[in-house]
Order: C-alpha cells, then structure tokens, then sequence
C-alpha cells in the first residue's frame, strides 16, 4: 500500500512551512518561553491557514487526518509553540462531534484549547481546556491554574486539583464519549509522532550545519567519521519512522481497524527517533547545546518533553503487544 502524501497534502504542508518560516522563528519561540503561550500573530495566522480547525466539518475545515499529519511536521521543523496538537487533534474534533457551537466561539478558540488524560494538563496559555476520562469529555476552566516546572518553559504544565475536575463542564458522557477518546489519543499520539520528526530532522540539520562550520585540525568537524555516524544513524532512524506516522494518518482518515495500533506503532519509532537524534546532535555540537543561546538546546527541550506526551514508549509498546497477543515488548 503507497502512504507517500498527495499532492494535495504536500501543497498543504508546504504552505504550512511559508507560514512558519516566517512567523515562527527562534525569537518567536523564545518569546514563548517567557510567556508560556505563543504570539498573537503566530496563532492568527495558523487559524487562517486552516491549521487548526482542520477537522471540524465544512466551512471551518474540512480535511482529514492525512492533511493534518503531514502539516504537523513543518510545525515541529519550527518548533512552533503553542497547543496546536491539543486543539486541531484533539480538541476541535471531539468538539465536532459533541458541541459543534463551540467551534463558533471566536473567544474559545483564539487562545487554542488544550487537552489532557490525567490531573497534569499542558499549555496553560491556551484558552480552555479538555479533561478527557475513560468515558467523560469536560470542558476545564483554566483559570488561576499554578504552572509547574517544565523542561519547555513554553509549553506550560499544571496540575489541576480534584475539585476543578469534578466542577468541569460535562460537554459528553457514556460509551460514545468513550469512543471518541479513544480516538482522540490515537490521534494525538500519531500528531505528536509527526511533531517529533520535524523536530529531529531539523535537529539533524542544524548539527550538519553546526559540523561543517566547525573545524579542528584544520578540517570541518563534520569530516571526522564519528559525528557522521552519530548523523547517518539518526537520520536513518527518522526515515525509518515516517513511514509509520504516513500509515497511521492513513488509517485513521479511513477508519481501519488496524489505526490504534499503528498510531502506537508511529509514536514508539518517532519516539526512539527523536532519543537518538537529541543525543546525537547534543554530543555533536559539545557544551554549546546544553546552553540556551544554541538554538538547538530549544529542539532538544521540545523533544524530551514530548517524549512522554500522549503516552510513553513503553505505554505504547504494550497496547501494541496487546493487539497482536504477544508477550510485553521491551523498549
């Protein structure tokens, strides 16, 4: 079966890129980690690309899993701050389907809407949250939420407390809710595999730029064959995953029944993609990677942080081993 993306999905994601290369570099990343949430402009401009109400019916969007994976990408290239997993894979389809009213909302949306599995929720700059339980979706109001410490200071985490989840709005309940999230997590977690190649191909990028700028002996540093291992073998690994991440979009706009696992299956090898590239690229460029002037220590922060988001390796690996009765895979 051929997964490469369309033509059509490719054009998507190209304008995706035009739009970030513009608005979303380095300083506007930084600026995010000094106000938890992304600019203005940045989360206009992605609204009016279509980015984020891409799985809403007509005429909010319209797409399909397909467009919206393959657009996730060039966000992680940017590193582009904000919600944009939580609300255009998560939470704007759940409301599709549950409370499309919301979706008119200029007020709601403008922030983004985040979303969250447990008592942590991320991005607490976005404008509302989505508490999703085993068969519950609750609409959390954010406010006067503590942020926690957390490894990507712009995607802000918080705890919320007991008595906040109970008092969250009931948007949907009962085994349709339960199916929807589902869904919603296989979706977030092939969303964030996506996100996570972006960020370790341009990752591999910059420590090829990095290398070959640097000399020692007279010679680029990228020359010696150590650091070209280090880069082939983490550049295979990213290519290794794609195609993963292409065949769970696929399955997901089609509804096959093989789509939880292979939304698992993305997220495992993006996962172990992304480790790899992060060590690489940070024993490649030396003690200037760990310090916040070096670009690259802002990828590296995005990558460990993600690493966990929408589930673990190990999480994943064990719904993989279910669906197919094997013992417990090792990571």
């Amino acid at each position: 079966m051929h997964f490469a993306p369309t033509e059509e999905q490719a054009d998507f994601a190209q304008a995706t890129r035009s739009v970030l290369v513009r608005m979303s570099d380095s300083s506007a990343v930084r600026a995010a980690w000094q106000t938890g949430r992304p600019p203005a402009s940045l989360w206009g401009a992605l609204a009016d690309l279509g980015l984020l109400t891409l799985l809403a019916p007509e005429p909010l969007g319209g797409g399909s899993e397909l467009e919206l994976i393959a657009a996730l990408e060039e966000v992680g290239r940017a590193a582009a701050p904000g919600p944009i997993i939580e609300t255009a894979a998560v939470a704007v389809p759940l409301l599709a389907v549950f409370a499309p009213d919301l979706l008119a909302d200029d007020d709601l949306l403008a922030g983004g809407i985040t979303a969250t599995t447990s008592e942590v929720m991320p991005h607490l700059g976005a404008g509302a949250g989505l508490l999703l339980e085993t068969d519950r979706i609750g609409l959390v109001d954010l406010g006067g939420v503590q942020p926690l410490e957390a490894l990507d200071a712009s995607r802000m985490v918080g705890r919320l407390g007991e008595d906040r989840r109970q008092a969250a709005q009931t948007i949907a309940a009962g085994p349709e809710a339960g199916r929807q999230v589902a869904l919603a997590r296989d979706r977030a977690a092939a969303a964030t595999a996506s996100v996570l190649l972006g960020l370790s191909a341009r990752a591999v990028e910059m420590t090829v730029e990095y290398t070959s700028a640097r000399h020692q002996f007279g010679v680029p540093v990228g020359s010696f064959q150590a650091v070209k291992h280090h880069v082939a073998s983490a550049h295979v690994a990213i290519e290794m995953a794609r195609p993963l991440t292409e065949a769970a979009s696929w399955a997901l706009s089609a509804g096959a029944a093989e789509a939880s696992r292979l939304c698992s299956m993305a997220k495992v090898t993006a996962n172990q993609a992304a480790r790899r590239t992060a060590k690489a690229a940070l024993q490649c460029h030396g003690a200037i990677g760990y310090t916040m002037e070096a670009d690259l220590h802002l990828y590296l922060m995005r990558i460990w942080s993600l690493l966990n988001a929408w589930g673990t390796t190990e999480d994943h690996l064990s719904r993989v081993s279910a669906s197919l009765s094997l013992p417990a895979l090792a990571s």
